[in-house]
């Protein structure tokens, strides 16, 4: 099987990244398997809206809370506007919906359903990101376990075993991408698709998955962003450095479909 690593700059939707540099993969265990869904399928996915605590910490962009990301009015001229609303993510999945449709040649249907309930998590974002240069993702694994936890509890009528893939839109922007003049101490989080393996090497081999409603385990989360657009100030001047998360999107699906 392909290791599937981020090479965005192939995906259309990316926005600017020509000023920031890119360090990281999303899929950091690949399964053993050629694919997971076959042509003429259907893939379901299941998202989440999830903040943090709010905080003031140098080191993370925004408070925790979405729309905290831009300190200027930008309005709807840029690449990722606010709101951060359900609207929003869902443009995003229909963008790869669309993605998907046309290099499948209509074989993959994607379709998506976003919960409407903001699900915020206990602790501040630092507490779920790894140490810089850390290769222990055991923090974003405790992270996607109380998101679904949280979100399982939300919505006990909700049948997850309707969904192949799980998604998880946070406020903040993804670590991925390093603005000019980064010294690397950014905790954000890195935008990652945890699998299967990836899980069994957090949680032991053991594992089988996010207990859901009935007997389902949740054994996939995609971890991403709700933008990779960063404010930076150079010359004593505020700018927008834009970069969409269409990119991290079709890439981290297409981690799940091998």
């Amino acid at each position: 099987m392909n290791k599937i690593y981020i090479l965005l700059f192939i995906i259309i939707g990316l926005g600017n990244i020509s000023a920031q540099s890119f360090k990281g993969k999303t899929n950091l265990s690949p399964a053993e398997f050629q694919r997971v869904h076959a042509s003429s399928d259907s893939l379901k996915i299941l998202a989440v809206m999830v903040e943090f605590q709010e905080d003031n910490d140098p080191n993370t962009y925004g408070t925790g809370k979405f729309g905290s990301i831009y300190t200027l009015s930008y309005a709807d001229t840029i690449l990722d506007p606010l709101p951060f609303d359900i609207n929003y993510f869902s443009n995003h999945l229909e963008f790869a919906k669309n993605y998907f449709k046309k290099v499948s040649g209509n074989k993959l249907n994607v379709t998506y359903n976003i919960l409407p309930q903001v699900i915020t998590v206990s602790q501040t974002m630092r507490n779920y990101s790894p140490a810089p240069n850390s290769s222990d993702w055991t923090t974003e694994g405790n992270f996607a376990k109380e998101v679904w936890q949280l979100a399982v509890s939300a919505y006990p009528n909700l049948d997850f075993s309707k969904y192949n893939l799980f998604t998880i839109y946070h406020a903040g922007v993804g670590r991925e991408f390093r603005a000019p003049g980064s010294l690397g101490t950014e905790r954000d989080l890195q935008s990652i698709y945890l699998g299967i393996n990836s899980l069994q090497k957090i949680f032991g081999a053991n594992f089988n998955g996010f207990p859901a409603n009935g007997n389902f385990q949740i054994t996939n989360t995609m971890i991403l962003p709700c933008t990779e657009s960063k404010e930076v100030v150079s010359l004593g001047t505020k700018m927008l450095l834009q970069s969409t998360t269409n990119g991290l999107l079709v890439s981290s699906i297409g981690n799940y479909l091998g």
